[in-house]
């Protein structure tokens, strides 16, 4: 009879253990959900806020990105999907727009206009727009814009440390490291990225 209730003890005490774990998994999966959650909620405050000194990174899973409704995170999905990159080797995903603007006066000694000339007009295409206005008797009056965007995918994959063999069953025993790369396209068809460095800083 002893002996049974110490095997009844033993399996309760399991059970307890058990569950005690699985509600501590529980809870450490739902504390990493609403500590990523009020990233975000953060994240989308200071978006809202126009804040362009300093922001918040977002946090989703590329199933949630999936199912999002937001344009740019769909451009950034179209994008994924271009460089044909699987979901599971995405491991981060940026979008950059920025305007160039600068406002430039000629003024002549001499006179170059009739009177009265007093034009504004506009050439120019969805990257690149020009303000011309003309005032007399000798006033030029430039505005050129650029528009930036620019789309960053970093994912991973896995390289043969050697030349992979031409047999496919040794290619399986063959040793592998992972290589981050950097895909970065700039939609603008009139700026051309000179030089683009990325860091990794490792603990």
């Amino acid at each position: 009879m002893k002996k049974y209730i110490i095997i009844a003890l033993g399996i309760v005490l399991s059970a307890l253990l058990l569950g005690s774990y699985k509600l501590y998994t529980d809870l450490n999966k739902y504390k990493e959900l609403y500590n990523r959650e009020r990233q975000n909620v953060e994240a989308y405050a200071e978006h809202s806020a126009l804040v362009d000194k300093e922001l918040k990174e977002f946090q989703f899973t590329m199933d949630e990105l999936r199912t999002s409704k937001d344009s740019i995170v769909n451009k950034l999905l179209d994008e994924v999907d271009k460089l044909k990159i699987k979901d599971k080797n995405v491991q981060y995903l940026q979008y950059n727009t920025s305007v160039i603007n600068k406002v430039d006066t000629i003024c002549l000694r001499d006179t170059i206009f009739r009177n009265p000339v007093n034009l504004d007009t506009i050439v120019g295409d969805e990257w690149y727009t020009m303000n011309l206005g003309l005032r007399y008797p000798s006033t030029i009056i430039t505005e050129p814009t650029f528009k930036s965007e620019k789309y960053v995918v970093i994912s991973t994959k896995k390289e043969y440390n050697k030349k992979p063999s031409k047999i496919f069953f040794i290619r399986w025993f063959q040793k592998k490291h992972t290589v981050v790369t950097v895909d970065m396209e700039e939609k603008n068809p009139y700026i051309d990225n000179k030089e683009n460095r990325f860091i990794k800083v490792v603990k």
